[in-house]
Protein backbone atom coordinates (compact mmCIF):
# COMPACT_ATOMS: atom_id res chain seq x y z
CA UNK A 1 0.00 0.00 0.00
CA UNK A 2 2.58 2.35 0.72
CA UNK A 3 4.12 1.71 -2.53
CA UNK A 4 1.19 2.25 -4.48
CA UNK A 5 0.74 5.64 -2.28
CA UNK A 6 4.45 6.79 -3.16
CA UNK A 7 3.68 5.97 -6.83
CA UNK A 8 0.99 8.09 -7.05
CA UNK A 9 3.04 10.59 -5.05
CA UNK A 10 5.77 10.67 -7.19
CA UNK A 11 3.50 10.91 -10.45
CA UNK A 12 1.52 13.83 -9.22
CA UNK A 13 4.39 15.43 -8.85
CA UNK A 14 6.19 15.32 -11.80
CA UNK A 15 3.01 16.50 -13.24
CA UNK A 16 2.99 19.61 -11.33
CA UNK A 17 7.10 20.11 -12.19
CA UNK A 18 5.77 19.61 -15.77
CA UNK A 19 2.88 21.96 -15.59
CA UNK A 20 5.19 24.52 -14.24
CA UNK A 21 7.43 23.97 -16.55
CA UNK A 22 5.39 23.92 -20.16
CA UNK A 23 2.60 25.62 -21.54
CA UNK A 24 0.73 24.90 -24.29
CA UNK A 25 -1.43 27.04 -26.10
CA UNK A 26 -3.17 28.00 -29.00
CA UNK A 27 -2.98 31.76 -31.08
CA UNK A 28 -4.04 33.55 -34.30
CA UNK A 29 -4.05 37.25 -35.62
CA UNK A 30 -3.36 39.37 -38.65
CA UNK A 31 -0.43 39.49 -40.69
CA UNK A 32 0.66 43.30 -42.60
CA UNK A 33 3.21 41.87 -45.37
CA UNK A 34 4.70 42.96 -47.87
CA UNK A 35 6.95 40.76 -50.68
CA UNK A 36 10.28 41.72 -52.75
CA UNK A 37 9.75 43.15 -56.10
CA UNK A 38 8.10 41.81 -59.51
CA UNK A 39 10.37 41.79 -62.10
CA UNK A 40 9.83 41.38 -66.32
CA UNK A 41 7.05 42.33 -68.80
CA UNK A 42 2.97 42.67 -68.12
CA UNK A 43 0.74 45.27 -66.80
CA UNK A 44 -0.40 47.84 -69.20
CA UNK A 45 3.21 47.93 -70.80
CA UNK A 46 4.95 45.74 -73.21
CA UNK A 47 8.08 46.43 -71.68
CA UNK A 48 11.05 44.09 -70.47
CA UNK A 49 12.45 44.57 -67.37
CA UNK A 50 9.69 45.82 -65.66
CA UNK A 51 10.17 46.33 -61.64
CA UNK A 52 7.56 46.80 -59.51
CA UNK A 53 8.03 46.91 -55.91
CA UNK A 54 5.29 45.62 -53.58
CA UNK A 55 2.50 47.59 -51.66
CA UNK A 56 1.35 45.63 -48.42
CA UNK A 57 -1.97 43.94 -47.70
CA UNK A 58 -3.47 42.17 -44.89
CA UNK A 59 -3.15 38.19 -43.93
CA UNK A 60 -3.96 36.02 -41.09
CA UNK A 61 -2.66 33.17 -38.64
CA UNK A 62 -3.89 30.13 -36.61
CA UNK A 63 -1.80 27.65 -35.20
CA UNK A 64 -0.53 26.24 -31.52
CA UNK A 65 2.05 27.13 -29.05
CA UNK A 66 4.53 25.74 -26.52
CA UNK A 67 6.54 27.51 -23.87
CA UNK A 68 9.67 26.05 -21.48
CA UNK A 69 10.72 27.56 -18.90
CA UNK A 70 14.27 28.59 -18.04
CA UNK A 71 16.39 29.68 -15.60
CA UNK A 72 17.10 34.01 -15.48
CA UNK A 73 13.94 34.90 -16.52
CA UNK A 74 13.98 33.23 -19.65
CA UNK A 75 12.08 31.06 -21.84
CA UNK A 76 11.76 29.13 -25.13
CA UNK A 77 8.73 28.78 -27.40
CA UNK A 78 8.26 27.04 -30.12
CA UNK A 79 5.06 27.54 -32.52
CA UNK A 80 3.20 26.45 -35.46
CA UNK A 81 1.01 28.08 -37.41
CA UNK A 82 -0.45 27.78 -41.29
CA UNK A 83 -0.90 31.51 -42.37
CA UNK A 84 -1.70 33.35 -45.36
CA UNK A 85 -0.67 36.77 -46.63
CA UNK A 86 -0.72 38.65 -49.43
CA UNK A 87 1.07 41.80 -50.54
CA UNK A 88 -0.07 43.78 -54.15
CA UNK A 89 1.73 45.22 -57.34
CA UNK A 90 0.16 47.90 -59.28
CA UNK A 91 1.42 49.38 -62.81
CA UNK A 92 0.08 52.44 -64.36
CA UNK A 93 -3.78 50.74 -64.97
CA UNK A 94 -3.56 47.11 -63.60
CA UNK A 95 -3.14 45.80 -60.24
CA UNK A 96 -2.67 42.56 -59.34
CA UNK A 97 -2.24 40.21 -55.66
CA UNK A 98 0.30 37.73 -54.90
CA UNK A 99 -1.08 35.36 -52.46
CA UNK A 100 0.92 32.56 -50.09
CA UNK A 101 -0.40 29.87 -48.03
CA UNK A 102 2.42 28.77 -45.59
CA UNK A 103 3.09 26.58 -42.27
CA UNK A 104 5.30 28.92 -40.55
CA UNK A 105 7.73 27.03 -37.69
CA UNK A 106 9.32 30.02 -35.62
CA UNK A 107 11.41 28.71 -32.74
CA UNK A 108 11.93 31.67 -30.17
CA UNK A 109 13.94 32.68 -27.05
CA UNK A 110 12.70 35.25 -25.04
CA UNK A 111 13.08 37.30 -21.69
CA UNK A 112 10.23 38.12 -18.91
CA UNK A 113 10.66 41.54 -17.16
CA UNK A 114 7.96 43.78 -14.82
CA UNK A 115 5.80 40.03 -14.53
CA UNK A 116 3.94 40.68 -17.99
CA UNK A 117 6.20 42.00 -20.35
CA UNK A 118 8.23 39.95 -22.89
CA UNK A 119 10.81 40.51 -25.36
CA UNK A 120 11.90 37.81 -27.97
CA UNK A 121 13.45 36.79 -30.99
CA UNK A 122 14.59 33.87 -33.13
CA UNK A 123 14.55 31.59 -36.59
CA UNK A 124 11.56 31.04 -38.36
CA UNK A 125 11.22 27.70 -41.11
CA UNK A 126 8.58 28.40 -43.44
CA UNK A 127 6.98 25.99 -46.32
CA UNK A 128 4.58 27.52 -48.70
CA UNK A 129 1.75 24.98 -49.74
CA UNK A 130 0.49 27.10 -52.44
CA UNK A 131 1.09 30.01 -54.14
CA UNK A 132 -0.55 32.30 -56.47
CA UNK A 133 -0.92 35.47 -58.97
CA UNK A 134 -4.52 37.45 -59.55
CA UNK A 135 -5.40 37.85 -63.23
CA UNK A 136 -5.64 41.61 -64.44
CA UNK A 137 -7.10 42.83 -68.09
CA UNK A 138 -3.56 43.30 -69.59
CA UNK A 139 -2.04 40.32 -68.13
CA UNK A 140 -4.11 37.13 -67.77
CA UNK A 141 -4.06 33.31 -68.11
CA UNK A 142 -1.03 33.31 -65.54
CA UNK A 143 0.00 29.63 -64.43
CA UNK A 144 2.77 29.21 -61.81
CA UNK A 145 5.67 27.60 -63.43
CA UNK A 146 8.14 27.52 -60.37
CA UNK A 147 8.54 29.31 -56.59
CA UNK A 148 10.95 28.21 -53.59
CA UNK A 149 8.87 26.23 -51.07
CA UNK A 150 11.47 25.98 -48.29
CA UNK A 151 12.66 29.30 -46.41
CA UNK A 152 14.28 30.71 -43.36
CA UNK A 153 13.71 33.76 -41.52
CA UNK A 154 13.91 35.59 -38.73
CA UNK A 155 11.51 37.32 -35.76
CA UNK A 156 11.77 39.83 -33.58
CA UNK A 157 8.92 41.12 -31.08
CA UNK A 158 7.36 42.26 -28.27
CA UNK A 159 4.64 41.46 -25.68
CA UNK A 160 1.98 41.28 -22.79
CA UNK A 161 1.33 38.50 -20.86
CA UNK A 162 -1.84 38.30 -18.47
CA UNK A 163 -2.46 34.61 -17.04
CA UNK A 164 -3.67 32.94 -19.46
CA UNK A 165 -4.13 35.46 -22.15
CA UNK A 166 -1.13 37.20 -24.11
CA UNK A 167 -0.63 39.38 -27.11
CA UNK A 168 2.62 40.31 -29.24
CA UNK A 169 3.42 42.27 -32.13
CA UNK A 170 6.96 41.25 -33.76
CA UNK A 171 8.50 41.76 -37.53
CA UNK A 172 9.48 39.00 -39.58
CA UNK A 173 11.97 38.96 -42.32
CA UNK A 174 13.35 36.74 -44.91
CA UNK A 175 16.80 35.37 -44.84
CA UNK A 176 16.76 33.25 -47.64
CA UNK A 177 16.09 34.53 -51.28
CA UNK A 178 13.19 33.04 -52.20
CA UNK A 179 11.12 33.28 -55.96
CA UNK A 180 8.12 32.34 -58.25
CA UNK A 181 8.17 32.37 -61.66
CA UNK A 182 4.91 32.94 -63.33
CA UNK A 183 3.78 32.91 -67.25
CA UNK A 184 0.79 34.40 -68.67
CA UNK A 185 -0.72 36.10 -71.73
CA UNK A 186 -0.12 40.05 -72.37
CA UNK A 187 -2.88 42.39 -73.99
CA UNK A 188 -5.48 39.52 -75.04
CA UNK A 189 -3.17 36.81 -76.11
CA UNK A 190 -0.69 39.06 -78.03
CA UNK A 191 2.14 37.29 -76.90
CA UNK A 192 3.70 34.78 -73.65
CA UNK A 193 5.56 36.92 -71.30
CA UNK A 194 7.17 35.12 -67.68
CA UNK A 195 7.47 37.50 -64.51
CA UNK A 196 9.43 36.43 -61.51
CA UNK A 197 8.16 37.80 -58.00
CA UNK A 198 10.43 37.81 -54.36
CA UNK A 199 8.78 35.70 -52.31
CA UNK A 200 10.39 37.00 -49.30
CA UNK A 201 8.29 37.99 -46.31
CA UNK A 202 8.56 41.66 -44.85
CA UNK A 203 5.98 41.67 -42.48
CA UNK A 204 4.34 42.56 -38.63
CA UNK A 205 2.24 40.23 -36.67
CA UNK A 206 -0.06 40.66 -33.89
CA UNK A 207 -0.77 37.91 -32.55
CA UNK A 208 -3.43 37.22 -29.78
CA UNK A 209 -2.90 33.60 -27.31
CA UNK A 210 -4.40 31.69 -25.09
CA UNK A 211 -2.28 28.97 -22.79
CA UNK A 212 -4.09 25.77 -21.21
CA UNK A 213 -1.93 25.58 -18.16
Amino acid sequence: MKNVVFAFLLIGSFSIANAQLFNFGIKGGINYNSNGDLRGAGFSEIVDNVRISSDEETGFHVGILTEMKLPLWLYLRPELYYEHTESSYKGEQDKTKLKLDKINAPILIGIRFLEIGRIFLGPSFHYTISTSLKDTPSFNNIEKISSDDFSVGGQVGVGLNLGKFGADIRWETGFTDTEAVFVGDVLDNLGGESIKIDTSPQQFILSFYYKFN
